[in-house]
């Protein structure tokens, strides 16, 4: 089954009891993720390809992760340029000697 992008979701529950999650996807990014962390106990498939997929997770593989926005003024920005173009010159001038 080919899922449109309205009904394309990714939900997670989380059992206490078992410190289990069950994840479950149809969105092709989210499944992709899941692969390199598990293989799936359940997929449903169109072809060869995975349309949708579940997997139990220990509880230790799901992490919640606040967002960082950093919000840095013109002299920051410019002071960060600069370390960087620091860096990059060493790095020249270290692989160059090898």
């Amino acid at each position: 089954m080919q899922y449109s992008a309205e009904e394309k979701e990714t939900t997670c529950v989380y059992d206490y009891i078992d410190d289990q999650w069950t994840v479950y996807s149809c969105v092709p990014r989210h499944i992709t993720k899941l692969r390199k962390i598990a293989e799936p106990c359940w997929e449903e498939k169109n072809g060869d390809r995975v349309t949708a997929a579940k997997w139990k997770l220990r509880g230790n593989q799901v992490r919640f992760a606040v967002e960082i926005v950093s919000k840095m003024t013109p002299e920051q920005r410019e002071a960060s340029r600069s370390r960087m173009l620091q860096r990059h010159e060493k790095r020249k001038e270290i692989v160059t000697k090898k």
